[in-house]
């Protein structure tokens, strides 16, 4: 289905990029200039892209915004290129704009598809007829102040262009341009965060800086700050300067603006995973405890004691029963335990396991006293020796060995293979569960090895 849809987003921009390079044709034939009408269908294949990729609507709005910038920039030096190989005034101009429609509509529809990926649940921004057309004519208006600047007396033909340069080959405003709305992103997200019903300060903030950075920009270009070599006290020098500083100062925020909205998507959708597989394996560990099999052979355990007057069995058994279901609830929501109280746990339920296998189980734990400081998922040991006498005979006759040791950074737990002959087949839904838990909290998976006499699980220790 991703493919499809990748493969009908390249159509869709290639008969754009053929709208423009018409566009482009046409107009040089009237001697008009074309630079309304590719902006608009530039504007209109982005949010076409967008939409057929749901993409939400602040970042069309971005995309849409960056598009066009780059687009005047990059279409004006590839037009000026492009005259150099292909002498036509007709066919250079068409060529350029097509290649950089191409490249645009592309770009857009792989940033989008990925954005996808890391799109979480939460409600986004409603992609409305109204947004649509707001965003459209912003950036349109945007578009057209910039072109009648370059057509204003101050500005030579490619006058922008040069200053363009001029303001990336200052280190020190750059660096100013980078920084400055690097900084700013952060602090409009932190304030949406914080204040989420008063957009006005975040526009505000927004407003300012786009002013104050460019003009700051400017002064180290326009008085050679820090050097003031050949100070310019030319007017119109400043506020050519200073179109080029806003025009950089625009892409980068947009730039910087996408990034903080890209992580910021791929952050909660981890945090939806995490959650998502928390719940399931917190469901696993519930099932467990009212397990009926488990309830049913600990009752029946405990009436065959009280039967045969076996009051200190009894009684053991009960205050470990009750110490099992006790650990459960306690560390039901904690995402880590202690390895010595996970190993308690584990041993009271080892406890009731041999109650019901009196001579067929045999466990060996051998843990080092260093190691038990450290920090494991609970349950995590008491599922694997569960799934141990779940998925093998244990009997007299065929005894179950199941050894517990600490190796290098991992718990491990490893029992001889004697598969049953009945039963259902292991879905290994518990093993899946418990790599997830510590995929999400300790970003380490556990390992599992599997010969034709031994079954290996191994446990990151935190």
């Amino acid at each position: 289905m991703t493919n499809i849809r990748s493969l009908n987003n390249i159509a869709v921009v290639v008969i754009f990029a053929l709208l423009h390079f018409a566009v482009a044709i046409v107009s040089r034939a009237l001697d008009y200039y074309d630079d309304i009408p590719l902006t608009v269908l530039t504007i209109t294949m982005i949010i076409v892209v967008s939409m057929r990729n749901n993409t939400r609507v602040e970042m069309m709005a971005v995309l849409t915004l960056v598009a066009t910038l780059l687009g005047y920039i990059f279409g004006s030096w590839l037009r000026e290129a492009m005259t150099l190989i292909v002498d036509s005034s007709f066919l250079a101009p068409a060529i350029s704009t097509f290649i950089i429609t191409t490249i645009l509509g592309l770009g857009t529809s792989y940033i989008t598809e990925r954005v996808t990926r890391f799109r979480s649940t939460d409600t986004q921004r409603s992609v409305t007829p109204r947004n649509i057309i707001f965003t459209a004519l912003s950036i349109l208006i945007l578009r057209m102040i910039y072109v009648a600047m370059d057509r204003a007396e101050i500005f030579t033909e490619g006058m922008i262009l040069s200053n363009i340069m001029r303001v990336l080959g200052n280190s020190w405003a750059l660096l100013l341009l980078l920084a400055g709305n690097i900084i700013l992103t952060i602090n409009i997200m932190r304030l949406k965060d914080k204040s989420p019903k008063k957009p006005h300060q975040t526009t505000l903030l927004i407003a300012i800086s786009t002013l104050t950075i460019p003009i700051a920009s400017t002064c180290l270009i326009h008085y050679d700050i820090p050097y003031f070599t050949a100070p310019s006290d030319s007017i119109d020098d400043f506020v050519r300067t200073l179109s080029a500083a806003l025009l950089i100062d625009l892409i980068i925020i947009t730039i910087c603006y996408l990034v903080q909205i890209l992580l910021q998507s791929r952050q909660k959708l981890l945090e939806e995973r995490e959650q998502k597989h928390r719940s399931e394996y917190q469901y696993e560990r519930l099932k467990q405890q009212i397990n009926p099999h488990f309830l049913f052979n600990s009752l029946g355990i405990l009436d065959y004691l009280v039967q045969e007057h076996e009051t200190e069995r009894a009684s053991s058994f009960i205050h470990k029963l009750a110490g099992i279901y006790r650990y459960m609830l306690s560390n039901d929501s904690k995402p880590l335990v202690k390895l010595s109280d996970e190993l308690g746990f584990t041993s009271k339920y080892i406890d009731l396991l041999k109650e019901r296998f009196i001579e067929g189980m045999v466990i060996e734990i051998d843990i080092k006293p260093s190691m038990l400081g450290s920090m494991v998922v609970p349950c995590s040991l008491q599922l694997l020796v569960e799934n141990a006498t779940k998925h093998n005979i244990v009997s007299a006759d065929s005894p179950l060995h199941i050894n517990i040791t600490t190796e290098g950074n991992t718990l491990t737990v490893r029992n001889n293979l004697q598969p049953r002959t009945h039963g259902q087949p292991s879905t290994h839904l518990g093993l899946e569960n418990i790599r997830r838990q510590y995929l999400d909290i300790t970003g380490k998976d556990i390992s599992v090895e599997k010969s034709d006499k031994e079954f290996i699980v191994k446990l990151p220790i935190v």
